[in-house]
């Protein structure tokens, strides 16, 4: 995500947008388990609250077993998507492909496994990969608002971005569903990204009032109010002395 730091030098800046696009794509994808907190969770002795620990432990163990069912099942389309999807959810991206693309070799017109073994590559950062099997999945259902704003993601996060192309998948992910959240979320981002700025409020007010209580909101209103304040110091400063 560098080569458009002309725009915006100040490195938390770009961190925020990283921390912030991780946060979009689990609103889209659903939270990991393993990353759920619960309430008054105790502590273990390295800092790592201990439901936690059981969690990861508890996914863990059900991905190992669900590996073995689907080895010993290969022809069995349910024991390889199950597989896949608790491999994924125990943050074991790479196994969770090979699970899910034998999942869907055996049943392509399964638009669920399709969008799922995407979601996998994507968590693996094959982001054209991913955007492979969104598109499949895409041409079984075009409105899927969930998957076009996660295309959008692939083009935008891989290396170098293609902002252009992300942005027209958000567009028109919005048409097909103009309150869509993530889709909101994700184009204010981008739109700060590429520094349109006038853009970015223009989402970030849809969202506010689609969405109130929605947990990033501060995180989005404090990049714009960055973004803006790097683009007045640079006004300030003036070109860079050649």
């Amino acid at each position: 995500m560098s080569r458009e730091n002309i725009l915006f030098s100040a490195v938390g800046l770009l961190l925020g947008y990283i921390i912030a696009f991780h946060l979009v794509v689990h609103l889209n994808q659903g939270e990991p388990a393993s990353a759920a907190r619960q309430a008054g969770a105790g502590v273990g002795s390295q800092g790592v609250p201990t439901n936690d620990v059981k969690d990861r432990q508890r996914l863990v163990s059900a991905a190992e077993a669900a590996a073995g069912e689907a080895r010993e099942k290969p022809e069995d389309f349910d024991a390889q998507l199950h597989a896949g999807n608790t491999a994924l959810e125990a943050g074991d991206a790479e196994g969770a492909i090979d699970f899910l693309t034998r999942a869907v070799q055996l049943r392509p017109a399964d638009t669920a496994a399709v969008v799922r073994l995407g979601h996998a590559n994507f968590e693996a950062r094959r982001y054209e990969t991913a955007e492979r099997w969104y598109g499949e999945a895409l041409r079984k259902k075009p409105d899927d608002a969930d998957v076009r704003s996660d295309l959008g993601l692939t083009f935008f996060l891989r290396q170098p971005p293609q902002a252009e192309k992300a942005l027209a998948e958000f567009r028109r992910a919005l048409e097909y569903d103009p309150q869509h959240v993530p889709t909101l979320h994700n184009l204010a981002l981008v739109q700060m990204r590429t520094g349109d700025l006038a853009g970015a409020e223009s989402s970030l007010a849809r969202l506010e009032k689609l969405d109130p209580a929605g947990t990033n909101l501060a995180v989005l209103r404090r990049e714009l109010e960055k973004a803006r304040a790097a683009g007045n110091d640079g006004a300030k400063k003036g070109p860079p002395a050649g």
